[in-house]
């Protein structure tokens, strides 16, 4: 059984997690299909982009996955960037969300 990643975000940014989630199930989707296609320039944009609306969220361990996924994309690291998926995968799945007024 996996432990929950639980993530404490302010109430104030409630309305915008739907909206989130559902990027970033986009995002995984992409990027599963950028590595099928060895697109390692698509992989690094996605990675920066992760990096971004993660840190926006103040989600730091997510932010943490995209700047490596980033990295990986730029040095055409395939097989990294392949682990890193697999990390982002497993912590979106175990994502607990917790509002809290911050």
């Amino acid at each position: 059984m996996t432990d929950k990643n639980i993530e404490i975000i302010d109430i104030d940014l409630k309305e915008l997690i739907p909206s989130f989630i559902s990027n970033t199930e986009l995002e995984i989707k992409a990027l599963g299909e950028a590595l099928a296609n060895k697109e390692m320039s698509v992989v690094k944009r996605l990675g920066h982009n992760i990096k971004g609306s993660a840190l926006n969220y103040g989600l730091v361990k997510l932010a943490e996955i995209g700047k490596g996924l980033e990295k990986a994309g730029a040095d055409c690291n395939a097989e990294k960037a392949e682990s890193l998926l697999a990390d982002f995968r497993e912590y979106f799945l175990t994502l607990e969300i917790i509002f809290e007024d911050v």
